[in-house]
């Protein structure tokens, strides 16, 4: 069996370079502009603008055509790795379930800990705090934020986490 990786979507690199595409178009148009009125200011301003704006776009290019993982599903555990909160690694060891939860009214996959408290002891200061802070919520500890998964659903990937960690508990409980 090998890892699954969940890609994560990536709306805001898209964005900039759009951004950036569109702000190219109107500073050749200033250019242009510049040459047909015979404006040596517009020509300048319009041809610096451009260059700049030029090499945006191709950085934000390049950008939005990295792949961003979002979720690692191995034989051992899940490594979370999305931009909105990820936790590392967490072994199936320490899990006891996943569910899906409404989380301020998105679907996201809570991961049920057996012992939660050992968990949060292991982690970063910013992330004890979130899921301490989702504890006292009254929510599990740890919550995935499905949103971001490119092209999957929290369903598809709920039965993915629940498929490898009746797998592990298989063979090594």
């Amino acid at each position: 069996m090998g890892d699954i990786i969940i890609e994560e979507t990536n709306h805001r690199a898209f964005v900039i370079t759009m951004a950036n595409f569109f702000m190219l178009a109107a500073a050749l148009a200033v250019c242009i502009y510049g040459f047909i009125n015979r404006n040596r200011p517009l020509k300048i301003l319009g041809l610096a603008a451009a260059i700049i704006f030029f090499m945006g776009f191709i950085a934000a290019l390049v950008k939005s055509s990295k792949k961003k993982i979002f979720l690692t599903i191995t034989v051992d555990g899940i490594i979370d790795s999305s931009s909105l909160g990820g936790y590392g690694f967490i072994p199936y060891g320490d899990i006891k379930d996943f569910e899906i939860v409404n989380y301020y009214g998105i679907e996201t996959i809570a991961v049920i800990l057996k012992n939660p408290e050992n968990i949060i002891d292991k982690l970063p200061l910013s992330k004890k705090r979130q899921a301490k802070r989702n504890l006292n919520l009254k929510l599990p500890a740890v919550i995935l934020h499905t949103e971001l998964a490119k092209d999957m659903v929290p369903q598809d990937i709920l039965t993915l986490l629940q498929k490898r960690l009746r797998d592990y508990n298989r063979l090594y409980v």
